[in-house]
């Protein structure tokens, strides 16, 4: 029996998910990350041409092997933030929340700068099926919202974007130079905030302070309903004067060491995970002694 092996693609797949926040997250807490290593062998014994030497030179080559061969939604959220968070903009000035819940979607990233942004990706393997869907949530918080996707696939997003009548919408491509360039610009957009979508937003010590700074006051009663009786007060409160406060309480939720993670001191592939990990300058310490260590 001939056992085929399997295509470049289906093969860097299978070791991809050692790029992730919980085996970083692991490597942090000191935990056994045989995973890794047996991926590394793995990794190594597909191309015995291969010369690397630490688990920074492994990592660093299979983020490479990814952009080229398979895209998965980590690769679009790292070049998100290395090409647009750091590049266009900066961790003083914006914030970027990720997998952030909407309704009962969960956006990819939301960037808050000098206005808010969801980006949805849409890698090659997905499908537009719960899209639409997605944006109508989305659009009740927030005021733009951008479809991230491949240049190979963008002529099906930029057709369901005129067929669904959807002209406010951002369309963001990751092109074969593996740059970011915008097809459709996005148009910001009030008209479809919800106060009831934006209130959810926000955490409870956000939501009382904000509710006790515009009314003076909160609301007298036991825990168990301090929620419901906070929202019917927000509901008093117009669209967009409530986006601007969720907007001012989520930009605040911002990383511990942000010239660190601005820093060479942080490759790039490692830039989105250090951001939504939140690391401490300690935690930097152990991933750079890994990092470092030999094969």
């Amino acid at each position: 029996m001939t056992v085929t092996q399997p295509t470049y693609s289906s093969f860097i797949k299978t070791i991809s998910p050692v790029l992730s926040n919980s085996m970083f997250n692991k490597i942090i807490r000191n935990d056994e990350v045989d995973v890794i290593k047996k991926r590394v062998s793995k990794y190594l014994s597909y191309d015995k041409e291969l010369e690397l030497r630490t688990y920074h030179d492994f990592f660093e080559h299979l983020y490479s092997s990814m952009l080229k061969n398979y895209r998965s939604e980590f690769i679009y959220k790292n070049e998100i933030v290395n090409k647009i968070l750091l590049g266009k903009h900066s961790l003083n000035t914006a914030t970027v929340l990720n997998e952030f819940r909407i309704g009962k979607s969960i956006a990819d990233l939301v960037m808050l700068n000098g206005t808010s942004v969801v980006y949805e990706i849409k890698t090659e393997y997905d499908s537009p099926e719960r899209l639409l869907s997605q944006i109508n949530e989305y659009r009740k918080s927030f005021l733009n919202v951008v479809i991230v996707t491949h240049h190979s696939v963008a002529d099906k997003y930029k057709s369901f974007l005129s067929e669904n009548g959807l002209s406010n919408i951002g369309l963001l491509v990751l092109t074969r130079r593996n740059t970011l360039t915008t097809i459709v610009v996005p148009i910001e957009d009030s008209s479809h905030l919800d106060v009831t979508y934006m209130f959810k937003c926000l955490r409870k010590n956000e939501y009382s302070h904000l509710i006790k700074k515009y009314f003076n006051y909160l609301p007298d009663v036991p825990n168990t309903k301090l929620f419901r009786e906070c929202l019917e007060l927000a509901k008093k409160i117009n669209e967009k004067d409530f986006h601007n406060f969720m907007f001012t309480y989520l930009k605040k939720r911002t990383v511990k060491e942000k010239n660190v993670v601005s820093s060479h001191k942080v490759p790039t592939f490692l830039k989105h995970i250090s951001i939504c990990s939140n690391f401490k300058k300690e935690d930097f310490e152990k991933l750079n002694l890994f990092l470092n260590k030999n094969l």
